[in-house]
């Protein structure tokens, strides 16, 4: 026999024990893994998974706010909504120059904290036709809501007071709106941007700008019916609310031929059927929803090294 040969039945041999010996040898690295490691519920997918991103993971969603929206009408001059509102509603919560140029337009703006004033709660509880519905919004963050306040007249004769300049404007088929423009602020508040607007003449067909989800998107328009409008920047009032807090729209009623009149009063078929008006604005945002981690029982380990629960039937095929 030649040296270095080996026989074919011996070469086989030795194939067929090599390929157990490495089999044996993956099997046992899956029981080490699976079966007998003490460690082995660290390595679990599940596990691996939950300890990612701990203590806990958040789940992403769009930010968005929702707005709650009561229209409180009461007989011109009732002391509810001429009176007893403003004593609980705190007119400082926006600037200086906004109060005052609200002011100087015949519009209040305050902020209650906590409850509402027990003669306006009790509005929200009474038998219809006197009940009061909120009606609630939910919007993108940034996304400007518009709210009707008035109904529409025939006619409109306005005296503008900005910057100190007093100018007189005449409106056909008239309409009053307060435009809301919500933020996130903070950890739990929302920043509000409120800008009245007045809405007139007849109903025509536009195309109006879609607010785009990147700057780099191609722009897009829709078809929008209605009339034209006349945004009052210069009385735009900015201010935050924090939860259990409502903002308070209103008017100082002797000024009749203010803005403030004009969204918040009513003139009726008789001169004692004039009705005033008062806006309650309440904004919440969404909370970025959690996963609660998966709480799973301690195993107790002896002092001299951890238990093992012993192996598992599937523990006991694979090592098969």
């Amino acid at each position: 026999m030649r040296k270095g040969f080996r026989p074919m039945g011996a070469r086989r041999g030795y194939s067929a024990v090599t390929r157990r010996a490495a089999l044996g040898g993956l099997a046992a690295g899956f029981a080490g893994a699976w079966g007998c490691n003490p460690h082995r519920d660290q390595i679990r997918p599940d596990n691996l998974l939950g300890r990612i991103g701990r203590p806990q993971g958040e789940v992403i969603e769009p930010k968005k706010c929702a707005l709650r929206l009561a229209i409180v009408g009461r007989p011109f001059r009732d002391p509810v909504v001429n009176e007893v509102v403003w004593r609980a509603a705190d007119e400082q919560a926006i600037s200086h120059e906004e109060r005052r140029a609200l002011q100087a337009n015949g519009i209040r703006l305050g902020r209650i904290s906590g409850d509402l004033p027990r003669e306006l709660e009790a509005l929200f509880s009474a038998p219809p036709p006197n009940k009061v519905e909120p009606v609630t919004f939910l919007v993108p963050e940034g996304t400007q809501e518009l709210f009707a306040l008035s109904d529409e007249v025939e006619q409109a004769s306005l005296l503008l007071n900005l910057d100190g300049r007093i100018t007189g404007k005449d409106y056909d088929n008239a309409r009053g709106h307060y435009r809301v423009t919500p933020e996130h602020h903070g950890a739990n508040a929302v920043a509000l941007r409120l800008t009245p607007e007045v809405h007139h003449g007849p109903i025509r067909r536009s195309y109006e700008p879609l607010q785009q989800a990147t700057p780099y998107a191609p722009q897009e328009f829709k078809i929008a019916d209605g009339q034209k409008q006349d945004a009052v920047r210069d009385l735009t009032a900015r201010l935050v609310i924090e939860p259990g807090q409502v903002v308070v729209l209103g008017c100082l009623p002797e000024q009749e031929r203010s803005l403030g009149a004009f969204l918040f009063t009513a003139s009726g078929e008789h001169p004692d059927q004039r009705t005033q008006r008062v806006a309650l604005v309440w904004a919440e945002r969404n909370q970025l929803g959690v996963i609660e981690e998966k709480k799973t029982p301690a195993k107790s380990a002896p002092a001299d090294g951890p238990a093992d629960a012993g192996p598992t039937p599937a523990d006991d095929e694979i090592a098969r």
